[in-house]
Formats: structure tokens, sequence, C-alpha cells
């Protein structure tokens, strides 16, 4: 559902650029010409087109999240507001810096406290605008040195020391993968030789949270 979304809103946008131009000609035309009934058709017809666009927008929303938050975890989610958040400025090419961090819905935590080899092997699920990042699937901490440059670059907001309470959370993260009870995943692209992006996603069955992070450079 996703890809559908994003493809009707390109056809869009591609339509916008290329459209807007010789549709407002023709509007000044019919305008000159005194033609309003006509005026008044041509301007329906994008404000429409818009309408219609913000509506199946609104009512997909939902469903994508719901689907992306369930292929992540194995369940059927809702995400509360979070009990902490910070998101950096983007620049034009979204490079910044994101985390949120929740109180670990009951459903989570059932899912992980059985955690069997489905979960283990299958998930979480890389998203279609992921396609070409490489992944991880769920692994039980203590957390494998073999990712240390994963972590550290998920933990390396330029932000943590000016932030309140920022570079407390990283302190909570990284406690929490260093003990059993506490699982990790994530998604990550190397445009080189280095890690250039990164989501992260740690849930703390001992302390009750859970972490999403997104790195961009």
């Amino acid at each position: 559902m996703y890809d559908i979304l994003t493809a009707i809103q390109s056809i869009t946008l591609l339509a916008a650029v290329l459209g807007c131009i010789p549709h407002g000609i023709w509007i000044i035309y019919s305008m000159v010409k005194k033609r309003w009934r006509r005026v008044i058709i041509q301007t329906a017809i994008p404000v429409g087109w818009l309408l219609g666009l913000w509506a199946v927008s609104a009512i997909c929303a939902p469903i994508i999240r719901a689907q992306y938050l369930a292929e992540l975890y194995d369940a059927e989610v809702t995400l509360g507001l979070p009990i902490f958040a910070y998101r950096s400025d983007r620049s034009f090419n979204g490079d910044g810096y994101s985390i949120a961090i929740y109180d670990l819905p009951d459903a989570i935590r059932h899912r992980f406290e059985s955690a069997d080899e489905r979960l283990l092997s299958d998930f979480p699920k890389r998203p279609s605008y992921r396609k070409h990042w490489n992944w991880e699937h769920w692994r039980e901490a203590p957390f494998d040195p073999k990712f240390h440059e994963h972590l550290q670059f998920a933990l390396s907001s330029y932000d943590a020391t000016r932030v309140p309470g920022l570079s407390g959370q990283f302190d909570s993260i990284r406690n929490a993968v260093a003990r059993k009870g506490t699982y990790y995943a994530f998604f990550y692209n190397t445009p080189s030789s280095y890690i250039g992006d990164i989501d992260f996603f740690i849930i703390d069955l001992e302390e009750g949270r859970l972490y999403t992070i997104n790195n961009n450079t």
C-alpha cells in the first residue's frame, strides 16, 4: 500500500510540474474570454484532485503505519505518545537525527517474552523504501561486538551534550544492550566504506522501554 500511495503522489507531483503552466494559461485565456463557467470547471478539477489525494492519504496513513509496526515487531501494535523524543532539523536531502522512546506496549512485550525462530529469523521485515539497505534481524543482547560501529553510529548525535536528557538516554541504551532481556535490530546503509544511514530499534524488557532511532548523514 505504501508503494501505491507513493506512486499516486509521484504522478500528482509530475502532473503538477508539467501541467501547471499550460493549465494556468488555459484558465487565463478562459477568463479573458469571460467564459466563467469554464473557469470554474478548470479550477475545480485540480482542486478536486488534490482534495481526493488528501483524503486517500488520510485514510491510508494509519493503515500503512499499522502494517509497518506489525512488520517490525510481529505484533499488532499502537504506539502512544513517546515519553522522550528528539528530532534535529533535517537538511534538504533528509540528513539529520531523531530518537523516540516509548513505554513498552503489552503486545510487543508478550511477543518478545516468547521470542521464537520466526521472530528472530523473519523480523523486522525491511520496508520497500529501505530495499537498497542492509538489515539485521532481531537478536537478544548482550550486544554482539561485531556491530559496535553500528551502535556507535546510532548513538552519535551532535546534539547529545546540548539537548537535556539525550546523553542520559544514550547511557540507558548502552546499559540495556549489555544484558539479556534486551532485543535489538537495525536497517543500515553503507554508501561507501562507512555507515551513512541507520534505523535502530531496541526493546528493553527489564525496564519496559522501546527505543527507535534514525540517523542519516
